[in-house]
């Protein structure tokens, strides 16, 4: 379970006793029925939470499959070109120096790419105009079909695909913070409670029986795993690669990836054991929406992270 619902099981044993023993018992103006509407309503901010994940993680994987097909055409382009050219000509040779600017540059991150991409246009556009002058005509310079105008417009769409991303970075952390506040209010407000039934306790031994049933300590219960990211990439660009949040991972503890495929699974019933380094699963196809979530089990219980979903998109489009 995550650390809201341990506050909302630990807040359902308090009011448990309160009924049962002190029903007017208030905090302030709060009574049993208010503390336990606020605990509940920690699911809804927890949901919230979950839906900007996937709003987060669906915007992640739209910045990083476009900067992978910009990559994949900064990579063939420029050898599709050498293809073309002979370099025992010339003028022919003298083009090919020209996407020297370009291999210097790696394309391994999405500035990088760009960076390259915006040298390897200018060397096409003229490598281009050399080629449609020749008698007869030479074709364009293309790589599995795609030429200079698919990497313009992709460079182009890649600014905006990456601001979308920093937006929903924002959207998440503010609800985390919302869900964090709220279960930090509950969890108080239930301490007081708590503080209060303990010293009605001293006079009714029935009622201190029962705060034994309230849990009030740690639990031992292993830490949550974070999931940092899942992206598709790995064998056909189909698989989902999974990273954990540093400094998550807890030794000695058994810790494992669930999935599920909606409308296919019922429920989580898909797991591998968690890598700190990473995880790829699949592959799966086109239009799946995969469901994640971590497990970790110790010898006093069992935590959940939150559910995270992402909807394959094609890695060629």
């Amino acid at each position: 379970m995550e650390f809201y619902q341990t506050i909302q099981n630990r807040t359902g044993q308090t009011v448990a006793v309160i009924n049962q023993h002190i029903p007017t018992l208030k905090v302030g103006t709060v009574d049993a029925t208010g503390l336990l509407a606020q605990a509940d309503a920690l699911s809804g901010l927890a949901q919230t939470r979950d839906n900007e994940l996937t709003n987060y993680d669906a915007a992640h994987n739209a910045e990083n499959q476009g900067f992978l097909a910009i990559q994949r055409l900064c990579l063939s382009l420029p050898q599709a070109a050498e293809g073309e050219l002979d370099d025992t000509v010339p003028a022919e040779s003298a083009l090919i120096d020209l996407l020297a600017a370009a291999y210097a540059i790696v394309p391994r991150t999405t500035e990088l790419a760009l960076e390259r991409g915006h040298k390897i246009v200018s060397a096409l556009n003229k490598i281009n105009t050399f080629l449609a002058a020749a008698v007869p005509p030479r074709p364009a310079i293309t790589a599995g079909g795609k030429g200079v105008a698919d990497l313009v417009a992709l460079m182009a769409a890649q600014p905006a695909l990456e601001q979308t991303v920093e937006d929903r970075i924002v959207d998440v952390t503010a609800a985390r913070t919302d869900l964090r506040t709220a279960a930090t209010t509950v969890d108080r407000l239930n301490k007081r409670f708590y503080d209060k039934l303990e010293a009605e306790a001293r006079s009714n031994p029935a009622l201190a029986t029962a705060l034994l049933g309230i849990t009030t300590g740690s639990e031992n219960l292993p830490g949550t795993l974070g999931i940092r990211s899942i992206l598709q990439g790995g064998l056909n660009g189909l698989q989902l690669l999974t990273s954990y949040e540093n400094g998550t991972y807890t030794t000695g503890a058994t810790s494992t990836l669930e999935w599920m495929v909606v409308g296919v699974d019922t429920d989580f019933t898909n797991s591998t054991a968690a890598d700190p380094s990473g995880n790829a699963l699949g592959p799966f196809t086109i239009g799946q929406v995969v469901k994640l979530r971590t497990r970790v089990t110790n010898t006093n219980g069992t935590t959940t992270g939150s559910v995270r979903t992402l909807t394959l998109l094609d890695p060629n489009p």
